[in-house]
């Protein structure tokens, strides 16, 4: 690995673990905020809808599997977001990378999404998950899903520096996107033209994905079209969104 390269990543790892201290500084629950949000859309959830979806069998456990990386994507994606104007004063005044702070974004989010497996395991054994030699798929999944995600983060930390609209106009439409992707009920529940529509939203082929190596039910080893797609899905947002990000730098200094 060439030194350059090396320090830069060194630097990232250094920014996000300081993101992580800094979230729960003074926080007498710490890191086990990051769990309050899906256990209290889980409770929810099943409260209101396990009766109205009988089709889904363990329906605590397929809800808890969409909720876990659902939030994920949610809170990495602002993050990421608006990790160039929140650190504009240190860009003005020191000379770095201007990528360091979407990725260490990423990078604290992947330790908090570490650090919250565990109990969210401890849960998903107790509603019935049972690990198994396809589980292991979980690892390469999660990883394009991180590609996709700072690809797709990339994209709209980028614009927002030059449109703040972009920042307001994600957090309005996230909600609306958490609805639109099959969660907390099955794709097959929708009429048919909704199904074709919805095989557009990338989101849904990682959770479906994910949910190949976690959900008992259709615990299995996922078919190679779909390791393409999710391969395709992180490759490609990963370089898209650096491409965008690179053409657009040269402007972040006036703008912040």
């Amino acid at each position: 690995m060439a030194p350059q390269l090396k320090n830069k990543l060194e630097l990232a790892f250094v920014l996000a673990i300081k993101n992580v201290k800094i979230r729960y500084k003074n926080s007498l629950l710490g890191y086990f905020w990051s769990l309050l949000t899906p256990l209290i859309y889980l409770g929810i959830f099943v409260t209101i809808f396990k009766s109205r979806f009988p089709e889904i069998e363990n329906y605590p456990l397929y809800a808890l599997t969409g909720l876990i990386f659902w939030n994920f994507f949610n809170t990495t994606s602002n993050q990421i977001l608006t990790s160039i104007i929140s650190s504009a004063g240190v860009l003005k005044s020191i000379n770095v990378p201007t990528l360091i702070f979407p990725i260490s974004a990423l990078v604290s989010s992947v330790i908090n999404l570490a650090l919250s497996l565990i109990p969210f395991f401890v849960l998903m054994l107790f509603f019935g998950f049972r690990p198994s030699l396809e589980s292991i798929q979980i690892i390469y999944i999660l990883v394009m899903f991180c590609m996709f995600t700072l690809g797709f983060g990339l994209i709209l930390s980028a614009l927002n520096v030059y449109f703040r609209d972009v920042g307001l106009l994600w957090t309005t439409i996230i909600p609306a996107l958490f609805y639109f992707t099959p969660i907390v009920y099955m794709i097959e529940l929708l009429p048919e033209r909704m199904q074709l529509v919805m095989q557009f939203n990338p989101i849904h082929q990682f959770l479906s994905a994910f949910r190949m190596a976690l959900y008992t039910p259709d615990m299995a080893w996922m078919s190679l079209g779909s390791y393409g797609t999710i391969t395709a899905l992180g490759f490609g947002f990963l370089y898209i969104g650096y491409s965008v990000f690179h053409k657009l730098e040269k402007g972040f200094y006036s703008h912040y």
